[in-house]
C-alpha cells in the first residue's frame, strides 16, 4: 500500500512554499507519495495532487508549514478523519507549532517510523439557530465568536447549564479551546489555560461593566448566547473563518467538537517554556 503524508501551506508566503518544494522532493526520494491543499496544490504546480476533503483520511499526517492560522486551517481538514498534524513554524509568532523548519528533516525519519508522540486538543463545535432551526455551524481548534461588526453595544444573554446565567452588555463574547486561550481570547483579558485541561473558557470582549470577568467552565457544557442587538451587523465566526450575519434574536450555542485536533510533539519546547519565553510571562518589562 502506497504511504502518503499531506502538505498545508501558508498561502501568501513565499518562503513557505519554497519550503514546500524542498520537502516535496524528500518524500519523493523515499517513494512517499504527497497530497496538498488545493491552492498550494495551484501555486506549486502540482494540481494532481490537490487532496480532496475526503482524501485528507488516507494520508499517515499532514504537515504544515506556515504559522499558527496554517494549524488551524489543517485542523479543519484532518481532524475529522483522526489524521495528526505535525506543525512546522515558519509565521511571525508560531505558539502550537512544534518545529523550526532547519529541524524537520532530522525528525521526520522518526515520524516515518511511527516514533510519535500525539497530543489531542479538544475543539469547539458552533451552531446558529434562528426560529428554532440552526442556520450555520463550524468547528475549529481555537474559538468561536460573536462580536458586533462596528464595536456597537450588544446584550448577550448567556445560559449554562440549561439556565439562565447573565447578560453580558459587551461588544461581543468569545468562547475559547485552551488551545484557543493563548490567542485573540488571552487579548481580550482571558486567562491562559494548558492546552490538555479540559475546560472551555468564556471572555466578554470590551464589557460595558466591571462585573463581568473572564470563566472558564467543564469541557462538557452547553453555552447558549442570546443575541439582541439595536443595530448594525453581527458576525459570527469559529476561528475566524467563514464569517455569517447573525440577526437580532438568533442563538449561538458553543459545545465541545465530537473529535479532537491531534498533534504530533517533540517535546522541544513545554507549554510552560512557550509562555515564559514567547510572552515574557512573570519578566519586568522596565529593565
Amino acid at each position: 500500500m502506497e504511504r502518503s503524508v499531506g502538505i498545508v501551506v501558508h498561502r501568501r508566503s513565499a518562503e513557505a512554499l519554497e519550503f514546500a518544494r524542498r520537502v516535496i522532493a524528500w518524500l519523493a526520494e523515499r517513494h512517499i507519495a504527497v497530497r496538498l491543499d488545493s491552492e498550494a496544490a495551484v501555486k506549486l504546480g502540482h494540481p494532481t495532487l490537490t487532496c480532496p476533503p475526503e482524501g485528507w483520511k488516507t494520508v499517515e499526517f499532514v504537515i504544515t508549514l506556515g504559522g499558527d492560522g496554517t494549524i488551524l486551517t489543517a485542523a479543519r481538514m484532518a481532524s475529522p478523519c483522526g489524521v495528526p498534524i505535525l506543525g512546522v513554524h515558519m509565521g511571525r509568532f508560531g505558539f502550537i507549532a512544534e518545529l523550526h523548519p532547519d529541524d524537520l528533516f532530522s525528525h521526520l525519519e522518526e515520524i516515518l517510523d511511527g516514533k510519535v508522540q500525539i497530543e489531542e486538543r479538544l475543539m469547539v463545535r458552533a451552531e446558529v439557530w434562528r426560529s428554532g432551526e440552526p442556520v450555520h455551524s463550524g468547528v475549529g481548534l481555537n474559538d468561536a465568536l460573536v462580536k458586533s461588526a462596528m464595536a456597537h453595544l450588544l446584550q448577550l444573554k448567556t445560559n449554562l447549564g440549561g439556565e439562565e446565567f447573565a447578560t453580558y452588555p459587551a461588544d461581543g463574547i468569545l468562547v475559547a479551546s485552551p488551545t484557543g486561550s493563548t490567542a485573540y481570547a488571552l487579548s481580550s483579558g482571558g486567562p491562559l489555560v494548558a492546552p490538555t485541561v479540559q475546560a472551555l473558557v468564556i471572555v466578554p470582549i470590551s464589557p460595558h461593566t466591571l462585573s463581568a470577568r473572564p470563566l472558564v467552565v467543564p469541557s462538557d457544557e452547553v453555552i447558549e448566547i442570546e443575541v439582541e442587538s439595536d443595530g448594525g451587523e453581527v458576525i459570527f465566526a469559529v476561528d475566524g473563518t467563514e464569517r455569517f450575519s447573525v440577526q437580532n434574536g438568533d442563538r449561538v450555542v458553543v459545545r465541545r467538537a465530537d473529535y479532537p485536533t491531534r498533534l504530533i510533539v517533540l517535546n522541544h519546547a513545554t507549554f510552560y517554556r512557550k509562555v515564559r519565553e514567547r510572552y515574557l510571562y512573570g519578566e519586568r518589562l522596565n529593565g
